[in-house]
């Protein structure tokens, strides 16, 4: 089962979205207003969801959820919004997982929160990927800066500089990265 937060600052509205959210059988673990929204607010709501009702989300509320979305790492669903394309893009850049701009009907919220999620993990697989991809450029660039400085050092060819750099990464047990970084800081504080 899914847990719900909801943060909306029209008590109705969220106690309307409250009870649909319950008969559809998910959790309901919190009901905030935007000025009770802070991270550990959020985190203690130990959401898998958030629902986020904001008529006109400004830049505090989407500063917000991009925190929501980011660095807690939980889908938000905004409902009731802008429907302008402005709003939308800026909801979407702040990480929004779905965007829904018309009235809803309780039997629509599953399907929403079911794609909503879906499309966050998604999302998340991406970044995710483009991190590792991006650390995986540094540490390489580290690797060659390495072997240059064994090259320009001691006189290795760059097969006999990655050779003696891999050796040593198994021979301590840690990876060719890391040896990489001890041999480019010896020399910076050599100089």
């Amino acid at each position: 089962m899914k847990r719900i937060l909801i943060i909306d600052d029209v008590r109705d509205r969220a106690a309307w979205l409250k009870a649909s959210l319950e008969l559809a059988e998910f959790a309901v673990v919190g009901v905030l207003a935007w000025e009770q929204v802070d991270e550990r607010a959020i985190s203690a709501a130990s959401a898998d969801v958030i629902i986020v009702d904001a008529n006109a989300p400004g830049r505090d509320t989407l500063e917000q959820i991009s925190l929501m979305s980011t660095t807690l790492e939980k889908p938000v669903v905004v409902l009731s919004a802008q429907k302008d394309q402005h709003s939308i893009e800026e909801a979407m850049r702040a990480g929004v997982s779905a965007y829904v701009s018309h009235s809803i009907q309780s039997d629509d919220l599953t399907s929403i929160i079911h794609v909503a999620a879906a499309r966050f993990l998604e999302h998340k697989k991406l970044r995710d990927e483009l991190k590792e991809a991006k650390n995986e450029l540094v540490e390489r660039k580290q690797v060659d800066r390495a072997k240059s400085i064994l090259m320009a050092d001691h006189g290795y060819s760059e097969p006999e500089a990655y050779k003696r750099m891999r050796s040593l990464a198994m021979s301590k047990g840690k990876r060719i990265a890391e040896i990489a970084e001890a041999i480019i800081f010896a020399k910076e504080l050599s100089a």
